[in-house]
């Protein structure tokens, strides 16, 4: 919700591709953050909480990948207000992680 944290953060991306000291710690960053919501989702499902024959990495890179989303659309869109966006996201992560997914089709 910090005003200059999406704008910074977008700054770092893009000075990661030329700094490969930075590539790497930023990468560190993201692989603690995706082994962290890899062991949050392992427990939600062993708790019936979230359907349980979602991959675990998958999961976790999809999920990272929303929240990625608030970063560059509020670093580059001046109307987006990430604030008034969590509720859609919570929604969206709900209904991706649900525990009643509706069924697999046929192959």
């Amino acid at each position: 919700m910090e005003p200059l944290a999406p704008a910074l953060v977008m700054e770092a991306m893009i000075q990661a591709y030329r700094d490969p000291e930075l590539e790497a710690l930023l990468s560190s960053d993201n692989d603690e953050e995706q082994s962290t919501i890899t062991i949050l989702r392992q427990n939600a499902a062993a708790a019936g909480q979230i359907d349980p024959d979602l991959d675990p990495d998958d999961t976790a890179a999809w999920v990272m990948a929303r929240i990625a989303t608030l970063y560059t659309s509020t670093a580059t869109d001046p109307s987006f207000s990430p604030a008034d966006q969590l509720p859609t996201l919570r929604l969206i992560l709900h209904r991706f992680l649900r525990p009643n997914p509706t069924p697999k089709p046929e192959r």
